[in-house]
């Protein structure tokens, strides 16, 4: 049996509000296995709950959800002006009666870091890019609170142009649009690809929105 952890950055854990998505990466011997999950609370001291991730989505990663298992779980704070907050810890124990639950060893450490105007975070976000003239499907690549960078298949057709008024358009968990203005600022061809960047408009408060419900890839925030 594992000793039970220190208790340490439970105010930064305070953060995270019940049933927020949360990113749970499950280190495996070679690699990891990264799933998108809800926080379900905490007891101080005693271990932190996760709802257990679909089936879909852990694939044979599977088996390594267990007892003793290392994970690094991120989220993104409540109420704040985009902050991260991530720590590594050890599964407790896996309930599966009278629903599947994750517990875990309260952390040792939190790490937490204010998503300020110049830090871009990596993301795979679907997305579509409109202009006045077309439309286009693509993945926002990385973003931040005031721009993003927007890629798309080399085959697309009417590109934007360097300083176009545009729109992006993410569908959150609840299937509702958010919705970004923001003007081109440059265009790169990248093998079969197109990456446009764009500068946002006034939009901060729902590029915190994406953060809280689609929990963007949070690997930029360093870890032990």
């Amino acid at each position: 049996m594992f000793k039970s952890k220190s208790s340490s950055g439970y105010q930064k854990i305070e953060l995270i509000s019940v049933g927020s998505v949360i990113d749970l990466e499950i280190l495996l011997a070679a690699n990891s296995k990264r799933v998108k999950t809800e926080f379900i609370g905490y007891l101080e001291g005693q271990y932190i709950i996760l709802n257990y991730p679909k089936q879909k989505q852990l694939g044979q990663a599977v088996d390594h959800v267990k007892e003793g298992a290392t994970v690094i779980v991120r989220a993104v704070a409540d109420h704040s002006d985009g902050q991260i907050i991530a720590f590594k810890t050890d599964i407790k124990a896996v309930a599966y009666t009278p629903t599947k639950l994750i517990f875990l060893y309260p952390p040792q450490q939190v790490q937490s870091q204010c998503l300020r105007h110049h830090v871009r975070i990596p993301t795979l976000i679907p997305a579509t890019l409109m202009t006045q003239r077309s439309s286009c499907e693509g993945v926002i690549k990385d973003l931040s609170r005031t721009g993003l960078l927007f890629s798309l298949p080399e085959s697309a057709l009417d590109l934007p142009d360097h300083d176009q008024s545009c729109h992006v358009v993410i569908a959150d968990k609840n299937k509702q649009q958010i919705r970004l203005s923001g003007e081109v600022c440059s265009t790169t061809h990248q093998d079969d690809i197109t990456l446009i960047g764009i500068k946002l408009i006034a939009d901060e408060g729902k590029v915190d929105q994406i953060l809280q419900q689609c929990l963007i890839d949070l690997s930029a925030l360093h870890t032990t």
